[in-house]
């Protein structure tokens, strides 16, 4: 039996915000995948959400243009 976890949602927004929706989603992927791959750097694993938002936060927030709680997310997601 599978389990799924994330329940599937449509959204009825208009083509600016759906534009704007694709676009948040597309830079907290772009932030989780940084997350993920700094966590998983060389040999040593971060696995220390605290350590990794204190180690990325920075570099995501300069990579990505909404400073606001977004880059706080990925570490909570990994």
């Amino acid at each position: 039996m599978e389990v799924r976890r994330t329940v599937p949602v449509t959204l009825d927004v208009d083509s600016d915000d759906d534009a704007l929706l694709r676009n948040t989603v597309d830079e907290f992927l772009f932030a989780a995948q940084y997350v993920v791959d700094y966590a998983f750097q060389g040999e040593y694993v971060t696995t220390s959400k605290g350590q990794l938002q204190d180690e990325t936060y920075d570099d995501v927030c300069d990579q990505t243009p909404q400073h606001g709680s977004c880059p706080e997310c990925p570490e909570q997601s990994c």
